[in-house]
């Protein structure tokens, strides 16, 4: 499923011209002599991921974990062996992240990475270059450790295959450590500045996806759901008329998308691998990105 793209008659297309979309979103009709046949919508199948890869700081010498550069070796073989395209990483730290575009050789987009300050590769987006071209790519920023300011990825990527666009965003919001006590206030704020995202991206007809370590379970699932109703959860859960059911998350890590979207084969991956690797564990899920439910995708310019 990962890699077999329907429609492959749109396969490389990166532009659709408004004649293209008006046939495309025609849907079935008879032939008419000296008429184009109409074209299917184009979809886009692609695995997503969000995964902590446990800051070289968090990891020094003489502990049960290996180095940082090391663990984030490993990091790559999970998301070889999941499939993944796209994956919001939280906690690549700069040694790591110059590991990661060393052993990847260039075959992957990552943001920010090196193009802001030092601190920030440790919240990144990266994708497959084969898969993905970068339309656009910003920050927006959240009140991290006591409410310091730190900017969070935002990227309009579009999917070579299908042509269609997507947003995706990714943010590690803090937790209540023994150094840094008492943060809940805090990552409301956080909370509500990306609640406020997905609002404003569902006015762009384009789907958006957000990832991150948000440091809260059933609360933030019960937050971003009822507060930007046109989001679900890749693991699933309702939230209706009040009543929210977050199914008991384990992890306070999170995939989210657009309604209209659709996930699949959704994992929660604690084997050995990622145990050596990280004290979080890998979220992979398959998505369906549908054409004919978001046109806008298909002729989405930079911003």
């Amino acid at each position: 499923m990962r890699r077999n793209l329907r429609n492959s008659i749109l396969a490389g297309l990166t532009v659709l011209t408004s004649t293209t979309l008006a046939l495309a979103l025609a849907g079935p009709a008879a032939s008419q002599p000296g008429k184009e046949a109409p074209i299917a919508a184009p979809s886009a199948e692609f695995t997503l991921s969000s995964f902590n890869v446990l800051g070289s700081s968090h990891t020094p010498p003489g502990g049960k974990y290996a180095d940082g550069p090391t663990r984030v070796k490993w990091a790559i073989q999970l998301l070889n062996t999941h499939n993944v395209d796209v994956a919001g990483l939280q906690e690549l730290q700069y040694d790591q992240l110059t590991t990661f575009v060393q052993v990847t050789n260039g075959a992957w987009g990552v943001y920010p990475g090196f193009h802001l300050r030092k601190r920030d590769t440790e919240n990144s987006i990266a994708w497959r270059r084969n898969h993905w071209t970068l339309l656009y790519a910003t920050t927006i920023t959240i009140p991290y450790f006591d409410g310091i300011p730190r900017p969070m990825p935002v990227v309009l990527l579009r999917n070579k295959a299908s042509g269609l666009a997507s947003y995706f965003a990714n943010f590690h919001n803090p937790a209540n450590t023994a150094l840094h006590p008492n943060q809940d206030a805090y990552r409301q704020q956080a909370t509500t500045i990306e609640i406020a995202l997905a609002n404003d991206k569902v006015k762009s007809g384009i789907p958006l996806f957000i990832t991150g370590d948000m440091n809260d379970r059933a609360p933030y699932f019960c937050r971003m759901t009822g507060e930007a109703p046109r989001m679900k959860a890749a693991r699933g859960g309702t939230n209706s008329n009040g009543v929210c059911d977050a199914q008991k998350p384990r992890a306070v890590d999170w995939i989210f998308g657009r309604r209209a979207t659709a996930f699949t084969n959704y994992i929660e991956d604690r084997g050995a691998l990622v145990a050596q690797t990280s004290d979080h564990p890998m979220i992979v899920s398959d998505v369906l990105v549908d054409g004919a439910k978001f046109p806008r995708a298909l002729l989405a310019p930079t911003p």
